[in-house]
């Protein structure tokens, strides 16, 4: 989990120096809490920056699945839920006379409910152990913003030989994130909130100014996840940008979090209104127009388990899924002659053979934390039809992707073909290929480093430059987010390359893991070759901090340098935008049926 604090830093340093070397940390930090106890004000500092212990020892993490075959045959005879709020005290074992300062605390952080953390899980009293039922469940947690740690282990139970006990230990995370960005004249401020009332809902509100030209833009939404333990999240995000473009968005969606999932589906309501670039045939000048768009997305479907002799893991399932999008553009530009902003119905259905496992390691994108990392294969078509003005297009595509780990890291792998059978054969193919590797940790003398090494390939046909909404572009997170998206063309290629560090010392307690980000992306136009198109690249450092003594005990910083951004032709900076978990790295879970290359 990366938890992005910056503020305090300094001061918790500086605090954090009367702490000793590794070998004498544990004596003397409880002499500073000692110290601080005997003053008010220095108590109720402590309480609010320190951990009563390091977060390791609150909850212990482990990489090791839970066994399948010790406890086959028993009963879950009863479920205990213990949670642990970020400054290392247990709920369970608050004192009811709390002084002000803890219950100040307490107001500031409102612990996970237990009715929370029992809707995460995939087990029930009474039911058959599941070894898989509880890793999945962990997994879940795990991968929750609101969660730091959680372990789920078995008791055996002394009154009988035939049922057994499960254990669940959570450790909270601080929830109430502060958010700051700055790039180029812009800079932004806000706060995001993951665990609201303890329910695991997510609130979050940034505003931006642009102290160059003068202008402002904010942001909102709100997620209610795992609604009443069905797995559904539902929200709303509204936006108002620096020229007063405008976006409203609601969804409801359950996904194939997991390969026990046996249904899924979703819709998305959605306005916005917004100035864009329109592409003028045989002309470099590409002039701004103002659109209006509603878009109607709705989607589910089904999945069974695929069995081949061991029968007690469910990783292997076919899904079949169904799609209906409705895209309609409101006010169309009078001077749109070749009928760029034109809506369309899409109507698609696929069918995809998904194998998903999953191994836990360390130290791949976070320090010292449990990580589960995909791996499997996946084979799928998809058919359909696009209504468009007046046509209908047949479409017809292909998936497959691989991941696995292999002797020099990991390595995985997708792979997309579709055609659209129309009366312009040359204009009909699309292709997307993408994958990430890893290497193994490779230890130099002051640290152990992991290289990534990503790549992105796409075609597209001249349908892809035809249409506002079927266009290829460089601006998503993982590629090049402060580019345009009025910045399209039929063919792009990203290379990229990472390294991560993970310092073998530490100081004052305080653990880095420096990276740096180095990308290279070409976009080019029509019939122009892809090398022949301008070079794009980006630039980036960041660092991972870790003390496991601190409440705010993981920050990640990062900087991210563009040396030319299309349009504008200047350079842009982000500061602290960009994770160092930003690679695609194929999850293995269902896609929802889609035109290759087309945005979701």
């Amino acid at each position: 989990m990366n938890h992005k604090y910056t503020f305090l830093f300094i001061f918790l340093s500086s605090t954090i120096s009367f702490i000793s070397a590794q070998e004498k940390k544990d004596s003397l930090y409880y002499k500073i809490e000692e110290f601080s106890d005997k003053r008010k004000s220095t108590k109720f500092i402590h309480r609010l920056i320190f951990r009563r212990e390091a977060d390791s020892i609150s909850v212990q993490s482990r990489t090791q699945k839970p066994s399948r075959v010790s406890y086959n045959g028993k009963i879950i005879r009863n479920i205990k839920i213990e949670t642990t709020d970020p400054f290392g005290y247990q709920i369970s074992a608050k004192n009811t006379d709390s002084k002000w300062y803890d219950r100040l605390a307490d107001r500031v952080h409102i612990d996970s409910k237990r009715s929370t953390i029992k809707n995460y899980l995939l087990f029930k009293k009474g039911e058959e152990y599941n070894a898989q039922k509880l890793y999945e469940s962990e997994r879940i947690l795990r991968d929750m913003q609101f969660v730091n740690r959680v372990n789920i282990s078995i008791v055996d139970s002394a009154s009988t030989k035939d049922s057994i006990d499960v254990v669940v230990k959570v450790l909270d995370s601080w929830s109430l994130k502060p958010r700051l960005r700055f790039s180029g004249s812009n800079i932004g401020a806000g706060i995001r909130e993951d665990n609201l009332l303890g329910l695991g809902h997510e609130v979050s509100f940034l505003y931006s100014n642009d102290f160059k030209d003068k202008q402002n833009q904010v942001t909102a939404s709100y997620m209610a996840n795992n609604i009443f333990g069905s797995f559904i999240n539902a929200g709303i995000s509204g936006e108002k940008d620096y020229i007063e473009n405008e976006r409203i968005t609601f969804s409801a969606r359950r996904d194939f979090f997991s390969p026990l999932t046996r249904w899924a589906g979703g819709f998305t309501f959605e306005y916005f209104m917004r100035k864009v670039l329109m592409p003028v045939e045989n002309s470099d000048a590409f002039p701004e127009v103002q659109i209006k768009v509603y878009n109607q997305d709705l989607w589910g479907g089904y999945q069974f388990p695929v069995f081949f002799g061991d029968k007690s893991e469910i990783s292997r399932n076919i899904a079949v899924l169904g799609r209906f999008q409705n895209y309609q553009y409101k006010d169309n530009p009078i001077i749109d002659q070749q009928n760029f902003f034109s809506s369309y119905n899409s109507f698609l259905a696929s069918a995809t053979y998904i194998e998903r496992k999953f191994d836990v390691k360390k130290d791949i994108f976070d320090y010292n934390l449990p990580e589960d990392i995909p791996y499997g294969k996946s084979f799928g078509i998809t058919t359909g039809l696009m209504q468009r003005s007046t046509k209908t297009i047949p479409y017809a595509g292909v998936s497959t992707g691989v991941g696995s780990f292999i002797n020099w890291g990991y390595l995985t792998a997708k792979a997309e073909y579709g055609r659209f059978f129309n009366e312009e054969k040359e204009n009909s193919d699309s292709f997307r290929f993408e994958g990430t590797y890893f290497t193994n940790l490779h230890d130099w003398k002051f640290a152990k480093v992991r290289h990534f090494f990503s790549p992105t390939f796409a075609w597209g046909s001249e349908l892809y430059n035809s249409s506002y909404k079927n266009r290829m572009t460089l601006s998503s997170d993982e590629e090049f987010r402060a580019f345009s998206e009025d910045f399209i063309g039929t063919k792009k290629l990203v290379l990229r390359h990472q390294m991560q560090l993970f310092v073998n010392k530490t100081w004052k307690n305080f653990h880095f893991s420096p990276y740096s980000i180095v990308a290279l992306g070409w976009l080019s136009q029509k019939n122009q070759s892809l090398f022949k198109a301008k070079t794009n690249s980006k630039f980036g450092v960041g660092v991972l901090i870790n003390n496991p003594y601190l409440v705010f005990n993981r920050i990640q910083l990062s900087f991210v340098y563009y040396p030319n951004v299309p349009f504008d032709n200047k350079a842009v900076y982000e500061f602290n935008d960009y994770r160092n978990s930003m690679l695609p790295i194929n999850s293995f879970g269902t896609d929802i049926p889609h035109f290759v290359n087309f945005p979701n």
